[in-house]
């Protein structure tokens, strides 16, 4: 038998730790910017063009586990309002 609640659970832990990750990725990006402009270092276009890189598939990580924690949201929130109901029919 397939148990939703437990699977929404893991989904979004799972969820919670993508957008961990991406955040980390966003702000160690972000750092290594503010080192090469407080060092005065030149980046090559290949190096510029790598942090973008990195920077936009964070963000699209991001937006993903956002978009996963919500979808486990309401798959919770619908098995919460079924038990309810089913409590309700039962009394």
């Amino acid at each position: 038998m397939i148990d939703p609640l437990g699977t929404s659970l893991q989904g979004a832990q799972a969820a919670l730790q993508s957008f961990d990750q991406a955040a980390t990725q966003i702000a160690k990006a972000g750092a290594n910017a503010v080192e090469q402009v407080t060092n005065n270092s030149t980046t090559t276009p290949a190096q510029s063009d790598g942090l973008q890189t990195g920077i936009v598939k964070a963000v699209v990580q991001a937006s993903q586990a956002e978009t996963n924690y919500s979808a486990n949201a309401k798959v919770i929130e619908t098995v919460d309002r079924l038990a309810g109901e089913t409590i309700d029919i039962l009394a």
